[in-house]
C-alpha cells in the first residue's frame, strides 16, 4: 500500500503544482485511476449486461422446464460457463479500491502543501474536513446517482452504499469527498456509455438472449 501512497503522493503534488487547485487536482487523480481500472470496468459491465440477459433465458427455462430444477441450473451453468459470466467480479471492484482510498489518504497526509481551492474556498487545505459539509452530500448524491442502474434491484442495495459513504465522509479530510463524488459520476457515465446499443455489440459483445438460447439442449 505504501507503493500506491507514494504514487498517489507523487500524482497529486504534481497536479497541484500544474493547477494550483486541490480540488482539480483530485478530480485529475482520480481520472488517472479510472482509466487504469477501465478494463476491469468493462468485464464487469458486460458480465452484468450478461447476467441480465442470462435471466431472461432462467424464466424461459422455467416456463419450459417447470419444476425440472436440476435441469433449469445444469442448462444456466452450462449457457454461462460458455460465455464466461464472472458474477464476483463487481465484488473484486469494490475490494481493488478499498486500498485505492486508504492509500490516497495515506498520500493526503503525506503531502505538505497546504494550498487551498478557488471551486470550495471555505475548505483551506486538503487535509481539513469540509465544516459545512457539502462535500459529503455531494458525495453521497452522486453516489445515489451512481447507483441508478438496471443491475440494482433492491432499495437496500441502493441506499446503504450511500449511508456508509456519507457517515465515512461526514468528518474525513474534504479530499476523499471530492474523490468519491468524482469517481461515482464516472463510474455512472462508464455504465451509460457501455449501456449504447453498439457499445454493446461492437466493443463489449454481449450475448443476445436468442444466442443464449440455441446453447440449450
Amino acid at each position: 500500500m505504501s507503493i500506491f501512497s507514494s504514487s498517489f503522493t507523487v500524482l497529486l503534488t504534481k497536479f497541484i503544482g500544474l493547477t494550483g487547485d486541490w480540488f482539480i487536482a483530485v478530480i485529475l487523480v482520480t481520472l488517472v485511476i479510472r482509466l487504469c481500472l477501465l478494463p476491469l470496468s468493462a468485464k464487469q459491465h458486460k458480465d452484468q449486461f450478461t447476467t441480465s440477459n442470462l435471466n431472461q433465458v432462467k424464466s424461459f427455462l422455467t416456463t419450459k422446464f417447470k419444476n425440472q430444477t436440476e435441469k433449469i441450473d445444469k442448462e444456466l451453468l452450462k449457457i454461462a460457463s460458455k460465455y464466461k459470466v464472472n458474477t464476483f467480479l463487481s465484488t473484486l471492484l469494490l475490494v481493488v479500491q478499498a486500498p485505492i482510498l486508504f492509500s490516497l489518504y495515506a498520500s493526503i497526509i503525506n503531502l505538505s502543501t497546504s494550498v487551498g481551492s478557488m471551486l470550495v474556498p471555505w475548505v483551506l487545505s486538503v487535509h481539513a474536513p469540509d465544516s459545512l459539509h457539502v462535500l459529503p452530500i455531494l458525495a453521497g448524491v452522486f453516489q445515489a446517482l451512481g447507483g441508478f442502474t438496471a443491475e440494482v434491484k433492491s432499495f437496500l442495495m441502493f441506499i446503504v452504499p450511500v449511508a456508509i459513504g456519507l457517515v465515512f465522509l461526514w468528518k474525513a479530510p474534504a479530499v476523499l469527498s471530492v474523490y468519491w463524488m468524482t469517481n461515482s459520476a464516472l463510474r455512472f457515465l462508464e455504465y451509460k456509455i457501455f449501456s449504447l446499443k453498439a457499445v454493446r455489440n461492437r466493443f463489449l459483445k454481449i450475448p443476445t438472449t436468442e444466442e443464449m438460447m440455441r446453447s440449450i439442449s
